[in-house]
């Protein structure tokens, strides 16, 4: 049985609207950090490099040749960490979809395009159609961006592909933040897994985001999780048989 130990780094930020350039800054700065801290893959909110702004994000919307792209790679490369980042994908439609970016230190960049929409995105994104996993230091890794995790099929695909934790990258507000809490507690327990999930704090798209980002393990456990106000990196580190971590404040290391 493999044990070898992974650690992530969720990175919890307030986002400035629409302004990619310097929410790629703030990456930067803290995907390095989170590098020194050790850990081996860094996780952002749903939408990072733009906020959760639906009703501008067809004027935000990238494609895989954008330079963001190539800077997050390279700092993957220079880091030797795994980064999931997002932003708004351009599709062969008007609407964009809701994209995240698997960098790798390899230098090979993935996409995964959210595929269960909450009630009124559709007005403004379309919906992926495949998942995504990846493996890392023997483990499954499975990844989801926000409703993905209130839909029944998404778990029963991460059951098929035999996976080992499951990456939840996220905006949930301060009045939802219970009841979405309660569904990914309960998934950890029904499919025994760990769940990691990266939430914002601050508002952004109109919602007030709860911060509280955090870690289950698989029997339903708060294993360990930041406040609902401050910018931090919680780092965890997981392996078969012990989940630790630790909360670190970065309310330095923003650009406004």
């Amino acid at each position: 049985m493999n044990n070898e130990k992974i650690t992530f780094s969720l990175v919890q930020y307030p986002s400035v609207k629409g302004d990619i350039q310097k929410n790629l800054i703030n990456h930067l700065e803290n995907i390095k950090l989170s590098a020194d801290y050790g850990a081996d893959v860094v996780i952002f909110p749903e939408l990072s490099l733009t906020g959760y702004e639906l009703e501008i994000a067809s004027q935000l919307a990238i494609d895989d040749t954008s330079s963001i792209i190539s800077e997050l790679s390279q700092a993957a490369i220079d880091n030797h960490v795994v980064i999931v980042s997002g932003a708004p994908l351009i599709s062969g439609s008007d609407k964009p979809y809701i994209g995240a970016f698997i960098s790798y230190p390899s230098g090979k960049t993935d996409f995964y395009r959210k595929q269960y929409l909450h009630a009124g995105e559709d007005n403004f994104v379309s919906a992926g159609s495949e998942n995504y996993c990846f493996e890392i230091k023997g483990k499954k890794l499975f990844l989801g961006i926000c409703a993905d995790f209130t839909c029944s099929q998404h778990w029963l695909d991460a059951n098929s592909a035999q996976v080992d934790i499951y990456l939840s990258s996220v905006l949930i507000s301060q009045n939802g933040f219970e009841h979405d809490s309660k569904i990914l507690k309960q998934k950890a327990i029904e499919h025994n897994l760990n769940i990691v999930m990266t939430n914002y704090i601050g508002e952004t798209g109109g919602w007030f985001s709860n911060g509280n980002s955090r870690v289950w393990d698989s029997n339903g456990n708060v294993c360990i999780s930041a406040n609902d106000a401050d910018p931090c990196l919680v780092l965890c580190a997981i392996s078969n048989n012990n989940i630790s971590g630790r909360i670190i404040n970065i309310t330095k290391n923003f650009t406004r």
